[in-house]
């Protein structure tokens, strides 16, 4: 790519078409995401529900708030927790309205939490430990857990949806035509193309600053780089991380995101006569790649690697270390577990929804090629990353490892992380180990900081040692925008793009 003097006019076009936006606030500013919603109706998001969020929780919000570092708080409900953590009584904020108008009371909030629980698997997952929920009066509702319900906290409820309006409308309309309490209603929407917000005159909090917004959908990276460049664009989402310092050059700002998943190789443990089966073989793939120079090779030292929890989490612990780069230990121990001429692996990544999946997997075979090992690699779209997980988890006959995007560091809640990915009772997890679920119990009945975060360690030591999986680098989300524009992303999550939190300067 060449940086010549016809770049330099196109930044300077760019100031000047920013100047418009900034003497106007009711200019639609245009946002080009990486990925295509393919519902509109979260109960019907299924395995897309982490591509559907960040659009749709534009217009329809969950019970609980976060603010931009991924602390909860007060949002459509305010909460008051027992000492054993066992009930959870929300508290409906008074005066709010959906989009429809309709207003907001604790009887929209069981509808919601209903229709997810019996449609949604994920949420119903994080419902594993519900008892029942109670109607106290109309702005009052309590959830009954059989042991505790901190994970259901932090995970901040359900979406919620207006019951007056679907007995109005009919599930099918309802399911088009999304009306929530967010800041933004939606006002058009085209399959593959694009969906249009607008400031919501009667939202309950803080107004946004920005009134009018387009979200574009461009699944090719540089496609969006090339919509930001040409101003068709004002902000993009997911930018290629060796395009980052190319941008900057021309005058466009950044915000980062830590947020999950993390980026790693899993093995399918399930199958005995695997080679990977082994330890050994597992612990040599280890030490044979050179994650350091993926993410400063490949990746411009954007991201960051850590081999458990991040320091801002609980349960982060700095002794915790990656197996270092070492192939001739690799081929030693591939010699030891019986394969000093290396095997034949199949490798599917997945791919779409997050960058880096497809530059990973070739850098990855590439240093298991140098310790002998023959990698068949597949692409596979990440929407269908859930479903191979539970066909696979337990087939005594498979022979897969897996490369893609874990849950695992900056999770909303790291307990359910462990819980949800590694559990031996969960139907998506490859991990068997009953040691492993012992710590996970404790870590869900930790009502304390300090005894969640212990627990937490062990989980996260036990998965090293183990080797079931072998992370590689952790995601960090990179956002770009023309000059004039100030956007702070969410942490800790999913990438979302939340338009309340971005303004014009």
């Amino acid at each position: 790519m060449i940086l010549g003097s016809g770049s330099a006019i196109t930044a300077l076009g760019m100031a000047a078409g920013v100047a418009g936006l900034r003497n106007n606030a009711g200019a639609r500013v245009r946002i080009a995401m990486n990925q295509n919603p393919p519902t509109l109706d979260v109960s019907r998001a299924a395995n897309g529900i982490n591509v559907l969020r960040p659009c749709i929780e534009n217009v329809v919000e969950l019970m609980i708030d976060k603010d931009p570092a991924g602390n909860i708080r007060p949002g459509l409900c305010d909460w008051t927790i027992s000492p054993d953590s066992r009930t959870i009584e929300y508290r409906v904020r008074e005066g709010v309205l959906f989009h429809s108008g309709d207003p907001l009371s604790a009887h929209d909030i069981i509808f919601s939490h209903e229709r997810l629980y019996g449609s949604l698997p994920s949420y119903r997952s994080r419902c594993y430990d519900l008892d029942h929920v109670e109607l106290v009066d109309d702005m009052t509702v309590r959830f009954h857990f059989k042991t505790q319900g901190g994970t259901y906290l932090r995970l901040r409820g359900t979406h919620v949806y207006s019951k007056a309006y679907f007995d109005r409308v009919g599930d099918e309309y309802f399911a088009r035509h999304p009306v929530g309490t967010g800041p933004y209603r939606m006002t058009d929407f085209r399959d593959s193309e694009y969906m249009d917000l607008d400031a919501y005159e009667n939202y309950w909090g803080p107004p946004p600053p920005i009134r009018q917004v387009r979200l574009l959908f461009a699944l090719e990276d540089m496609t969006r780089v090339a919509m930001l460049r040409s101003g068709e664009a004002d902000v993009i989402m997911a930018v290629p991380y060796s395009m980052v310092p190319v941008l900057s050059a021309l005058g466009f700002s950044q915000a980062r995101a830590d947020v999950h998943p993390t980026f790693t190789v899993r093995f399918q443990l399930a199958n005995p006569n695997t080679p990977w089966a082994d330890r050994r073989v597992r612990l040599a793939i280890a030490h044979a790649i050179d994650t350091d120079a993926i993410i400063h090779g490949l990746f411009g030292g954007v991201p960051k690697s850590y081999p458990g929890f991040t320091p801002i989490e609980p349960g982060y612990d700095p002794s915790l270390q990656h197996y270092k780069f070492d192939p001739q230990l690799s081929r030693r121990l591939l010699a030891e577990a019986g394969y000093p001429n290396g095997f034949k692996m199949p490798l599917i990544y997945f791919a779409n929804n997050y960058y880096g999946s497809r530059e990973t997997a070739e850098a990855v075979i590439f240093f298991l090629r140098r310790i002998g090992i023959e990698v068949e690699a597949r692409g596979m779209d990440s929407a269908h990353s859930l479903s191979f997980n539970r066909e696979y988890a337990r087939d005594p006959n498979a022979e897969i490892v897996a490369l893609g995007t874990g849950v695992f560091a900056n999770y909303v809640d790291p307990v359910e992380a462990m819980r949800f990915s590694y559990g031996t009772r969960q139907p998506n997890s490859w991990y068997r180990d009953p040691e492993f679920d012992k710590l996970i119990d404790a870590a869900l009945r930790a009502n304390d900081d300090e005894s969640r975060a212990a627990a937490l360690r062990a989980c996260a030591r036990k998965i090293h040692d183990d080797l079931q999986i072998i992370p590689l680098w952790n995601s960090v989300v990179v956002y770009m925008m023309r000059p004039g524009v100030e956007f702070q992303p969410m942490q800790r999550d999913v990438p979302l793009m939340r338009a309340k939190d971005m303004k014009l300067v």
